[in-house]
This record gives structure tokens, sequence and C-alpha cells, in this order.
């Protein structure tokens, strides 16, 4: 039993235990959120394979919209996660930060590796009589298309679109929109080239791509 399910897929595992999985959300139904949240970071102490079911229910119950098979790590850290909507067949790996303030999009089939950051608000200077910590923060939705792999150690910022079908190498950081079907690199991340081996310059600008 246990190596066919070391075997088995995620969404096969997923579509095995949804009647469970149903079950613990309407467990979990009647409970408030501040002690949502509170399990939530205990639940990094549960085994692998129960944590991660025990995560996607909470996640059921706390973000705006979730759908189904969403793998979500130990040690990741959500803010807002009410702004937050998540599509099918997504993953969110170890320790990533997750801050929803401006809006936050998530398409299907999109994975998130390890360690990076999207953080949908920026903080303001205008007002000099402040220190910029005590200014306003501005939000910015957040969008990442289908189909889009975003690599460890990436920051995505405020007000950005990740195309469909696109990648974010390691380490990246994304300030301005991403098109669909490109590899973007760098710091800031710009398109580098296309998923199907073109160069990034014979690709057209300006399109954000679908969104999710």
């Amino acid at each position: 039993m246990q190596k066919e399910l070391i075997r088995m897929r995620g969404r096969d595992k997923f579509g095995r235990f949804l009647p469970a999985l149903r079950l613990l959300e309407t467990m979990l139904r009647p409970l408030p959120r501040p002690l949502l949240q509170w399990l939530w970071v205990l639940s990094d102490g549960l085994p692998e394979l129960a944590g991660v079911a025990f995560r996607y229910c909470l996640l059921r119950r706390l973000a705006k919209s979730c759908g189904d098979n969403v793998l979500v790590g130990r040690s990741v850290e959500l803010k807002y996660p009410e702004r937050m909507t998540i599509g099918s067949n997504v993953s969110i790996h170890k320790q990533c930060y997750i801050d929803a303030y401006g809006g936050l999009m998530i398409g299907d089939e999109v994975s998130i590796a390890h360690q990076s950051s999207l953080v949908s608000f920026q903080h303001t200077w205008s007002d000099a009589s402040l220190p910029i910590r005590d200014n306003p923060v501005a939000g910015g939705m957040i969008r990442i298309g289908r189909d889009v792999w975003i690599g460890c150690g990436v920051r995505v910022l405020a007000g950005v679109d990740i195309g469909a079908r696109s990648i974010v190498a390691a380490g990246a950081v994304v300030t301005k929109p991403v098109g669909s079907g490109v590899i973007a690199a760098g710091v800031p991340a710009k398109a580098v080239k296309r998923i199907d081996g073109q160069a990034a310059a014979a690709w057209p600008r300006g399109d954000a791509g679908a969104r999710g």
C-alpha cells in the first residue's frame, strides 16, 4: 500500500482521498479564521502527506477560492489569503512567502519552487514627514497564467502579470509583465528566449499573455 502511494502522481492521490478531504474541509467550516491560521502554522509538524492534505483543506477555507489538487509545502507563509484565487493542479513548495494584500490570481497547472516570494504591495514614500516604513502601502494585483513554472528563489512584485506557459528562472526578480511562452531571467527579469527555442527578440513584445 505504501509503495503504491509513493508511485502515484499527486493528482491520482488527490482523487483517491477526495472524499476524506471534503469531510475534513466540512469539519473545519465552523472554525474562526484566527484558529484556522494558527492550525496552518501547526501543520508544519505533521508528517509530509498528512501535512499536505491538512494544508489543502485549510487553504480551501482561507482563500477566496481554491481548486483541486493544490500542494502547499512546509513553512509557507500566507498573508491576506482571503484575497487569493488559486486554480487546480498547483504546487507551492517549502518556505515560500505569499502576500496577497493587493490581490493574487494563480492559474491552473502552476508550480512555484521553494523560497520564492509573491508580494502584491509596495511601500510609498511621498510623505516626507513620516519614515518610509510608516508611509501608506499601495497594492497591485499579481496574475499568474496557466502552466507557469516559477523557479526557486524568485521574487514577483506588485502589479505583475505572468503569461501562460512561461518559465521564470531561479533567482529572478519580476518587476514587469512577462509574456506567454517565454523564459524570463535576471534582475530585473526579462524574456531571454521562447519556450520553443527561438530568441526572445523574435517574439512580439507587449503581450502579457493569457491570465489564469
